[in-house]
């Protein structure tokens, strides 16, 4: 009951990034190049953000597991703003040198794929505190033995990345732009839905 709604989450994570390939496909070459190399950072940036959430999954289920929910919540909310801090960090530092950095893992590539590449990684640098946020609510729902709904949250997020990618790239012509933005605007839902969830029942 735990495990399978975990697996299909991470499944649906993975579909966000195949999903923004997939549908710059008609744009050209470069923007299919552009989001592939991106999201090669972009996926261990956010596994990153997962393992260091997971770590805290384990101290709130053992604070649960002694029914020390005031333990519990205050673990919680020290992970919330670890990730919080971290993320923000990793985020300025990927925005200060994002040319650099693309330089250095990709190498010489052509003007219109590093063009591209710019664009793209530096709307989605924007959600790394949003999804990182994310994971560390679905963390604490894990925690509390709750796999189903982050999962519910990450389908309706892919739902709006699609919708998202099909407006700003079929209709609004915004290429690799649309696609990180469609990208960004699931990842603050999904990170907004989490943390309120999470009030709600913390009270």
């Amino acid at each position: 009951m735990l495990l399978i709604p975990i697996m299909v989450e991470q499944m649906l994570n993975s579909l966000m990034g195949m999903a923004d390939t997939m549908m710059v496909s008609n744009v050209g070459s470069a923007a299919i190049s552009a989001v592939s190399l991106v999201d090669s950072i972009n996926v261990l940036v956010i596994q990153a953000f997962a393992a260091l959430s997971a770590g805290g999954t384990i101290v709130c289920s053992q604070y649960i597991g002694q029914k020390n929910l005031k333990k519990a919540t205050e673990s919680a909310r020290q992970l919330l703003l670890a990730v919080a801090s971290i993320s923000v960090l990793v985020m300025a530092v990927c925005l200060a040198f994002r040319t650099p950095l693309l330089r250095l893992v990709f190498g010489k590539v052509d003007v219109e794929v590093m063009d591209a590449s710019k664009i793209y990684f530096l709307i989605t640098s924007l959600s790394f505190p949003f999804i990182a946020l994310y994971d560390a609510g679905d963390s604490v729902y894990r925690a509390q033995g709750d796999s189903a709904t982050p999962l519910r949250i990450s389908v309706v997020a892919n739902c709006l990345n699609i919708t998202g990618n099909a407006v700003l790239i079929w209709v609004f012509h915004m290429g690799v732009a649309g696609a990180a933005l469609a990208t960004l605007g699931s990842r603050v839902f999904s990170a907004i839905v989490v943390l309120w969830l999470l009030s709600k029942s913390e009270k």
